[in-house]
C-alpha cells in the first residue's frame, strides 16, 4: 500500500473523539471545490453553447463564407454578378467546402390593412440548402422551386408573422420603391422562428427569379454566392483559400469580386460574442480562488490538529 495514501486513509478515518473536530471542516471545504468546479465546467458549457446556437443562426441567415461584387456597399441594393464563374470547378475542389449556392436581395416594404414593415427579400433557386429553415419550421413548408414555373410562395419569420397578423395560407402584398414603384403580390407557404429577432424581423425568402425580375436582370445575373463550410474554426482560413480562386479576377468592365466571412459582414455581433469569453475567465478566476482558499484552509486545519503527530 501507498505510504501516503495509509497516513490520509488513516487521519480520515480517525475514531478517536479528540480528533473528529475536523471532520465537518474538511467536509465543507470539499463540496466547496467541488461545488467550484461544477459552476467552472457549467459556465464553460453554457456560454459556449450560446455562442455555438447564436453563430449557427447567423450562418444560417448569411452562410460562411460570401461572393459578392467588390462595388456592393452595406445596402440592400447590390450590383449583380455572373452566377456563371469559371472558377467554379476549382472552388468544389477545395477541402472542407461543402456547398455553395446563388442568391439574390432586395428591400422592400410588406404592407397590410393592420401595419407595414420593412422587409428584406433573400431570393433563393433549387440550389439553396433549406436545412436550417427546415429546423426552424413552426408552421407551413418551404418553398418548392422549379425552373420552369415562377414561385409566388414566401417563407416569412413569426416575428413579422405576428406584427402584420399573418398565417400561412394568407396573401401579401409587397412594395418596392424604385423607378418605377413596383408591387408583388405573395402566398405565405412558411413561417419560421430561429428567435435572432434582429434578423428575424428583416428577413423573408422567395423565389430568386422575383429578385431578378424587380432589378431587371436576366436569369444569370444573381447578388452573389453562399458558401458553407466544416469547420468554423477556420472560415479565416477557408476565407483566404476562397480569396485566391476567385478574389483575384478582374472582369472585362474592370469590376471584380469581393470575399466576405460572416464575421466580416456582422462584426458587431462577433465581438458581442468574443466578449462572452471574457465573462468566462472571470468566473473561472473566482471560483479557482474559492477553491484554492478551501483546499488551503482545509490543510491548515488539519495540520494545526495534527500538529503533535507531525
Amino acid at each position: 500500500m501507498n505510504f501516503e495514501y495509509f497516513i490520509a486513509k488513516r487521519i480520515i478515518s480517525e475514531k478517536e473523539t479528540g480528533k473528529k473536530i475536523s471532520r465537518p471542516i474538511i467536509t465543507i471545504a470539499i463540496i466547496g471545490i467541488v461545488l467550484g468546479l461544477a459552476v467552472m465546467i457549467l459556465s464553460v458549457a453554457i456560454v459556449t453553447g450560446f455562442k455555438t446556437e447564436i453563430r449557427n443562426k447567423m450562418i444560417g441567415f448569411g452562410s460562411h463564407i460570401q461572393i459578392i461584387n467588390y462595388d456592393s456597399n452595406n445596402s440592400y441594393e447590390t450590383q449583380p454578378i455572373n452566377k456563371n464563374q469559371d472558377f467554379l470547378p476549382e472552388l468544389k475542389t477545395i477541402k472542407g467546402i461543402r456547398h455553395y449556392q446563388v442568391f439574390a436581395i432586395k428591400a422592400g416594404m410588406m404592407k397590410t390593412k393592420e401595419a407595414v414593415q420593412v422587409v428584406v427579400l433573400k431570393g433563393v433557386g433549387q440550389d439553396f440548402d433549406w436545412s436550417f429553415f427546415e429546423a426552424n419550421l413552426i408552421d407551413g413548408e418551404v418553398i418548392s422551386l422549379h425552373d420552369t414555373a415562377l414561385s409566388n410562395d414566401i417563407v416569412i419569420s413569426n416575428f413579422i408573422a405576428k406584427l402584420l397578423q399573418l398565417k400561412v395560407g394568407d396573401k401579401v402584398t409587397m412594395y418596392f420603391a424604385q423607378s418605377p414603384p413596383r408591387a408583388r403580390r405573395f402566398t405565405i407557404s412558411g413561417i419560421y422562428e430561429t428567435g435572432l429577432e434582429e434578423l428575424d424581423r428583416v428577413f423573408a425568402l422567395v423565389d430568386i427569379q422575383h429578385i431578378q425580375r424587380l432589378n431587371d436582370w436576366d436569369e444569370n445575373q444573381v447578388s452573389g454566392f453562399e458558401i458553407l463550410i466544416d469547420n468554423f474554426g477556420q472560415i479565416d482560413a477557408y476565407k483566404s483559400e476562397v480569396t485566391e480562386v476567385a478574389g483575384y479576377e478582374f472582369f472585362e468592365d474592370g469590376s471584380r469580386l469581393k470575399i466576405q466571412s460572416i464575421k466580416d459582414k456582422y462584426p458587431q455581433i462577433f465581438a458581442w460574442l468574443n466578449i462572452q469569453d471574457t465573462n468566462v475567465w472571470i468566473i473561472l478566476g473566482l471560483m479557482v480562488i474559492v477553491a484554492g482558499f478551501n483546499m488551503v484552509s482545509g490543510l491548515l486545519i488539519i495540520i494545526l490538529e495534527r500538529t503533535r503527530m507531525i
